[in-house]
């Protein structure tokens, strides 16, 4: 797919979102600033949107008197339009396609990228782009929808439907799925180390059927789960083989 396409893929997103009044590009993620370790100063996010996430974080910061350097790379023209107001810096970038060559390997404490991995034909190839950009014993904040969930798995099994929508887990976007152990697979093989998880939606969100399920049978959380939001620690190098599967299963 060519950047312009998916450049209007996304424009055409955005719309869709703010006709049915959840356009996340303005929402800041609450789970990532609650994920963001007290150390980190410089701090990139790739799919930043209109960059509220970034620009709370800084605000924060500069409440309690401390320096944030925060840098925003998206691929909508709007949001990021919106995202130069408030950031230090902010690039529109097809972050697949493009490299960010204004600042040195190891520059960043942080690199968030939240809810964007599964946009992506290549994601082992593209966290392993932008990695580098990150210093060794920094970290990486990233959040993927759970492709087990029991609404989702209840609709195919029971349905045979598999039907995108304008957004949520089957968002007409959205080219890779994941569960939480392949997510933390995924993770580990580009040579990070898991540091702390989240499973939303938290268990006083879920309906008091499903919360009582899960209280019964903690292992169902799983499937209970919409998304996941994970922590985790650069090491010294990034790995270079990013093939993605270690087996062949035979259906």
């Amino acid at each position: 797919m060519k950047t312009s396409a998916q450049s209007a893929m996304y424009a055409k997103h955005a719309q869709l979102m703010q006709a049915r009044q959840q356009n996340y590009f303005d929402r800041p993620s609450a789970e990532v600033l609650f994920l963001i370790p007290e150390d980190v100063q410089r701090v990139l996010e790739v799919g930043c949107g209109s960059g509220t996430t970034l620009r709370t974080l800084k605000e924060q910061r500069l409440q309690e008197g401390r320096i944030c350097e925060v840098v925003g790379v998206d691929i909508e023209v709007e949001a990021i339009s919106r995202a130069k107001e408030y950031l230090d810096a902010a690039y529109l970038m097809n972050a697949e396609e493009d490299e960010l060559t204004e600042y040195p390997q190891g520059y960043f404490d942080l690199l968030i990228m939240q809810q964007v991995l599964e946009h992506f034909v290549n994601p082992w190839a593209t966290l392993r782009q932008w990695l580098p950009l990150v210093r060794p014993g920094g970290y990486l904040i990233a959040g993927v929808p759970n492709i087990g969930n029991y609404r989702f798995l209840k609709r195919l099994i029971l349905n045979d439907e598999f039907a995108y929508e304008p957004c949520g887990i089957l968002d007409w976007t959205h080219l890779r799925y994941f569960t939480l152990t392949s997510f933390n697979e995924f993770l580990t093989g580009a040579g990070l180390t898991l540091v702390k998880s989240l499973g939303l939606p938290k268990e006083e969100q879920m309906t008091p059927k499903v919360r009582y399920l899960v209280r019964l049978f903690p292992s169902l959380n799983r499937f209970a789960y919409c998304t996941y939001v994970v922590l985790a620690r650069t090491g010294k190098e990034t790995p270079v083989d990013y093939i993605p599967f270690k087996k062949t299963y035979t259906l």
